[in-house]
């Protein structure tokens, strides 16, 4: 067709994509595709030869998502009327606004081991709640009894009231507009999701406060860059001098913990439990290390007593070129004679 009204040239067929995300009849494809100019003035007579092929009916290009404090998607929405779309995943339905809130694919391994859990008679509180992506896993399939769901962005909190609604569980979610270390409930949740990238590292505080006095779990995801210098990972004193006394990049995640403890405050926990976690990354490991630190200090800073922080599981989401994973720490935090492990 291109050729045909004359605009094409071989510079174009680099713009050509070969892979696509389809959401009901909208096409997405990621920039730079179709970038140039000549494609734009082709118009719509192009897009409408395109749709049926890819059996839809709107195409929108994808940018990276901006770094704001919404993490707003750059989707502009070439051809068609609409930019809303739905969107079913492992029996949960999605609806968003594509130019407006991002809902990412890549983390679909995520979202179903949520799934997989068993949250009965547990509540819930997910500091990034967005559209749903992980609140309704919560709800519809480990059966939470209540989520309290964190969200700042106008857009993103309409579309999840819309969700809520539309796998009805509205009843079972109470959300909190604003900023979610100056709104999250405290002292109320067995587990707290805190699915931000690059890093959730501002809300570890809340999170730790958001926790039952009993103690609890947390979800901590963040981007992890390889092949880098161990100084960027090693945040502060404690965690670097650990990270020198520690012999293996294999161990146990409770040991660090414990480590890390003694250097800061001589804070002694209990070695009655053990998880062996196996580090695929030393910057896997050395993140752990400040993680566990940084929990403990704001834990037992805001419950009473010695409490023990240990990363039980660690979990690959995705990864970035060239040397980025995104990884969500499973992170068990409880007072020294809590019974949570056992």
């Amino acid at each position: 067709y291109m050729m045909k009204i004359n605009l094409w040239e071989e510079e174009l067929m680099g713009e050509i994509p070969t892979t696509f995300e389809k959401y009901g009849g909208l096409i997405l494809f990621n920039s730079p595709s179709f970038s140039h100019s000549k494609w734009h003035e082709a118009g719509e007579d192009l897009w409408s030869l395109v749709c049926p092929l890819l059996n839809g009916d709107r195409i929108a290009i994808k940018g990276h998502i901006k770094d704001d404090t919404f993490r707003t998607p750059q989707v502009k929405l070439i051809y068609g009327k609409s930019s809303l779309v739905e969107f079913t995943d492992n029996g949960i339905k999605y609806r968003w606004d594509i130019e407006k809130t991002m809902f990412s694919r890549g983390n679909v391994t995520e979202r179903h081991r949520i799934a997989r859990l068993d949250c009965t008679n547990e509540v819930v509180v997910d500091l990034y709640a967005g559209i749903g992506y992980f609140t309704l896993p919560y709800l519809v399939h480990a059966n939470a009894k209540h989520l309290h769901a964190c969200e700042w962005n106008p857009d993103a909190l309409e579309s999840l009231r819309y969700n809520l609604s539309l796998n009805g569980v509205s009843e079972r979610c109470t959300i909190y507009e604003g900023d979610n270390r100056l709104v999250c409930p405290k002292n109320i949740a067995n587990r707290v999701n805190l699915g931000l990238i690059p890093s959730s590292e501002p809300s570890w505080e809340i999170a730790c406060q958001a926790l039952l006095s009993t103690g609890g779990i947390l979800y901590v995801h963040q981007n992890i860059e390889s092949k880098v210098c161990s100084s960027k990972i090693a945040h502060c004193d404690a965690c670097a001098n650990l990270k020198k006394t520690s012999p293996k990049l294999e161990g146990t995640a409770t040991a660090a913990a414990k480590l890390v403890s003694r250097l800061e405050k001589d804070v002694i926990v209990s070695d009655s439990n053990n998880f062996s976690v196996t580090w695929k990354m030393p910057e896997w490991y050395s993140f752990s290390l400040h993680l566990s630190h940084k929990l403990l200090t704001f834990v037992e800073s805001y419950h009473e007593g010695n409490w023990t922080v240990c990363v039980s599981e660690v979990f690959k989401v995705k990864s970035y070129a060239p040397h980025v994973d995104h990884i969500v720490l499973s992170v068990k935090c409880f007072p020294t004679t809590s019974q949570l492990l056992k």
